[in-house]
This record gives C-alpha cells, structure tokens and sequence, in this order.
C-alpha cells in the first residue's frame, strides 16, 4: 500500500491540539519546515523484509549516522514506498522540535510516553540521548528527530530506526527478533540468547567460512509460507576485549577511539559485502554457550529453551512489545528444532560445526 499524503499540510500547535494525532500532525509540519530549510533533501530507498522504505533526510547532516548500517538493502529509488521514515536534526536545520505537551510524570518503560501512545500512533522518547520516535500507523508516516545529528549514539547507527520498524513490520508479516543469523541461501541458522552469550563472536567466526551473515543483534522473523530470516543491518557490535579472539576485525571498526566507552562498531558491507544476505528460510534454533573448552559440540535442545532465549530480550528491549510478539516467537520454536552450541575456543570450528548441521537437516 503506498503511502497517502493527500491530507499532509502545515498545521498549528493550537489547531492540533495535544493528543497523539494532533501533535504527530505538528512535528511532521516541524519536519517540512526543517525540509525546506535544509534546501536539499535527500531520499534513500531501502528493500526491508520485502518491503519498500523511504528515508527523508531534512539535509545531509543526518543520513551518515543513520544509512550505512542499511546499505546492503538499498535500492533504486521508488514512488511507491509503504512506508516513509522522516528524519532532521535542528542543529544543521536550524529548526527546533515543538516542545512537547507531555510531563516527565508521563514517561514509562522503554521511553514510551503516556497517553501518546494508542491503536494508531505510537510514540516513544529516549531521555538519555534526546531522541523521539513516533509513527502514525494507518498514514504509513514515521518521524524521527534528534537535536545533533554528530550526538547520534553509537548503538543508534548501529541498530538505526530499530523502534520504528519494530511497529510497523508486525502488519506486514515480520517481527524484529533479538537475535543473529548465519547460513547458506538454502537455509540456517538463528542464533538466540541474552547479550554475552556468543551471538556475535558466532556470527563474526562464520564470516571465514562459507556461510552468509544476515545479522549478529536484530533480525527480522517472518513465519509465512516457512520460517524465514530477513537481514535488517549489516553492522556487528563486539565487546572491546572479545577482538582478542577475532583481531583480523580490528582494522575494520568505524569508532576505534572510542572502545573504551563503545563496542567495536563494523559496517561489513563497506568491507566484506561478499558475504552478505538478504535472508534465508530457517533450518534450527542454535543457543550459544561458551563453555571455556577448545572444541565446539552441538546438543538438542528444547523448543522451551529456545523461547527462553528469545523471549526476554526481544520483548524486555522494544517498545510496546507484549503478547503478539511472545506468541509469534513460540510459534517459531515449534517450528524448528533447537540446539544448544557449546562454543569452543578454536573459532575455526564454529562455522565448521554449523555446516554440518545445515548440511544433515
């Protein structure tokens, strides 16, 4: 469904008024604003679970921090986008954010905001950062603003737009999954557990191997016809002190001056884009472990503890995440089987191991 503008138009603070539509309406004006202060917007295209998103950046300030992390989706641009993500900064626009009608008293978990959020527009504040999301889910509209565009936190450019796209994908058949995801165009692997059990050090020791890298912290899940993994950011995280175990990475990490208070930040598609998928159906459910020991060894595991493994992060991390998200992942579980990947210290096995498993389903 393409987007409908045919009701856009600039409108008032006071025409608006302070609910959730009213002030989406006047941000989305601030964003017009900001657009025509720029002079030069700019347009990027991205293919995201099989669908159309346009990004309008207000100015060129903003686009660095937010697009390379989305390279290996890009696509030619395109009218008929589903869905369109507005973004600007007042810094370089000049244009400030209205001031919103809501108290402190009304922020909730996950930045969520109290009355701001109901079946149609969703709203959420990131307090530490100054960083507010919003969507109007039957427009197809989102918005993002940030004061400072060079104040964009590592972890956003890493997982950029990460709350939009958790909203709007649901209704279009995918759910963002807190997971990785490794193998082959045939099929693999998802990778599921709570950060530092080995998600990314798997993924980034498969990237020597013959399987694909569709992502090491979010992906997205769709169920129908079969389970199936689409990659969403070609980005990998890594903890500082894990490069001792994958040091042929060092040389390609974006933030290198600033481990000491960031993980290690990679846009693989600037480097090893060769290895790079869109997705694959899903073969299993792999649960990392690491266990100290030199070898890797694979072991069945229980559709409950894979949901055990998913569950909790996908759900404790993304705003207004609940029940459908809960229900859709232990549908996955039922889906396909579950092992437990003791993951050993020769690295060079992991991949080895994974193979074998894809090469026996």
């Amino acid at each position: 469904m393409a987007v409908d503008r045919s009701e856009w138009g600039v409108v008032s603070t006071v025409a608006a008024g302070a609910g959730p539509r009213g002030f989406f309406a006047v941000v989305y004006a601030t964003f017009r604003r900001a657009e025509q202060a720029a002079g030069n917007a700019a347009e990027h295209f991205y293919s995201i679970g099989g669908h159309t998103i346009r990004l309008r950046f207000a100015g060129p300030a903003l686009a660095p921090f937010i697009s390379p992390a989305l390279e290996h989706l890009a696509e030619q641009p395109n009218r008929a986008s589903e869905l369109d993500v507005c973004l600007w900064d007042s810094v370089s626009t000049g244009v400030e954010m209205p001031p919103p009608p809501w108290s402190t008293d009304d922020y909730v978990a996950r930045g969520e905001v109290r009355g701001y959020n109901d079946e149609r527009i969703r709203t959420v504040f990131q307090l530490g950062p100054g960083i507010l999301n919003m969507i109007d889910l039957a427009r197809n509209a989102a918005l993002f603003w940030i004061r400072d565009a060079t104040a964009v936190p590592y972890y956003e450019s890493g997982a950029p737009l990460r709350t939009i796209l958790h909203w709007w994908m649901p209704a279009h058949g995918c759910h963002l999954v807190h997971a990785a995801a490794v193998g082959t165009p045939g099929g693999g692997v998802l990778l599921a557990g709570k950060g530092g059990t080995g998600k990314s050090t798997t993924a980034l020791a498969c990237l020597s191997s013959p399987l694909l890298y569709a992502g090491d912290d979010y992906v997205l899940v769709s169920a129908a016809p079969y389970p199936f993994v689409h990659s969403l950011y070609n980005s990998a995280k890594l903890d500082a002190d894990h490069l001792q175990r994958l040091p042929h990475l060092r040389p390609l990490i974006s933030n290198a001056g600033r481990l000491d208070r960031e993980k290690a930040l990679i846009y693989l598609y600037r480097h090893r884009a060769d290895q790079l998928t869109t997705g694959f159906p899903i073969r299993a459910i792999l649960l990392p472990q690491v266990t100290g020991q030199p070898h890797t060894t694979l072991h069945e595991a229980s559709p409950a503890a894979s949901l055990a493994a998913l569950a909790p992060s996908t759900i404790f991390q993304l705003p207004g995440a609940g029940r459908e998200a809960f229900e859709q992942l232990a549908e996955l579980v039922r889906q396909v089987p579950s092992y437990t990947l003791e993951l050993g210290t020769e690295l060079s096995q992991i991949p080895e191991v994974v193979l074998a498993l894809l090469t026996e389903a």
